[in-house]
């Protein structure tokens, strides 16, 4: 590829030739206008690799911390090329140990469901006999309470008639 500098005169000697002939028959030839796109695209070509060198030097300005950016664009392609393999691999390694890992997980957790079943239904019945003890535990306790009281009624009354008893005897001893 020519330096551009060595480049500018020819091009100008082109576009010379090329708008005198436009003004003579209001054409521009073929082989010139081809000669001027291919000019064309390779000042365009200069000029947005310029561009990305640019863009490179604006970034390291605006984030100097960072790792500096790749010389080429090349350089930059097969870095990014190769970080893209070494994602690819790890993902797929992962994805391998999540395959692996998926079916006796589910087993694990068709177990585990199983016994919160079995569970449930235990703690479930556990739960209607404690209910059941209690209403039994309050009948017991109300039966006492009544059979204790019944038995202190008995008590106070033969308290009472034994007191009679003892009332009579001294007034029949006096």
């Amino acid at each position: 590829v020519p330096h551009p500098h060595h480049c500018v005169p020819r091009v100008l000697r082109a576009l010379e030739a090329a708008l005198a002939l436009e003004e003579e028959d209001g054409d521009v030839p073929a082989p010139d206008m081809v000669e001027h796109q291919v000019d064309t695209r390779r000042k365009q070509k200069l000029l947005l690799s310029q561009l990305r060198v640019l863009r490179l030097l604006l970034g390291v300005i605006e984030n100097p911390g960072l790792p500096p950016a790749p010389a080429s664009l090349r350089e930059a392609v097969a870095q990014a090329r190769g970080r893209w393999r070494e994602l690819k691999s790890e993902y797929g390694g992962a994805l391998g140990a999540l395959k692996e890992a998926v079916p006796p997980t589910l087993t694990q957790l068709g177990r585990g469901r199983q016994l919160l079943q079995r569970l449930q239904g235990v703690l479930g019945a556990r739960t209607q006999q404690q209910e059941e003890l209690q209403v039994k535990v309050r009948e017991a306790t109300k039966r006492r309470e009544q059979l204790l009281q019944r038995v202190q009624e008995r008590r106070q009354e033969r308290l009472s008639r034994q007191e009679a008893l003892r009332s009579q005897r001294e007034a029949v001893a006096r």
